[in-house]
């Protein structure tokens, strides 16, 4: 399961550094509008890697605490 938590934390990481270079790339071929859905794909991203990567720590400390019980 931790895996699972680690794969998905680096396709959201994965996914806002491409939104980043895309928003970069609109921008330079003056297509603001283009720009924006990318930056805004970017924080949904941003704020996705966020939510998992907090999801997994949490998990780990859970198993860790578990196995101190054990």
């Amino acid at each position: 399961m931790n895996k699972i938590f680690k794969i998905l934390e680096i396709v959201w990481f994965a996914l806002g550094c491409i939104g980043v270079l895309l928003c970069a790339y609109s921008i330079i071929k003056k297509d603001n509008e283009g720009a924006l859905y990318f930056l805004a794909f970017t924080v949904v991203s941003g704020i996705m890697y966020a939510v998992r990567k907090r999801q997994r720590v949490k998990f780990e400390n859970a198993q860790k605490q578990a196995k101190q019980k054990q």
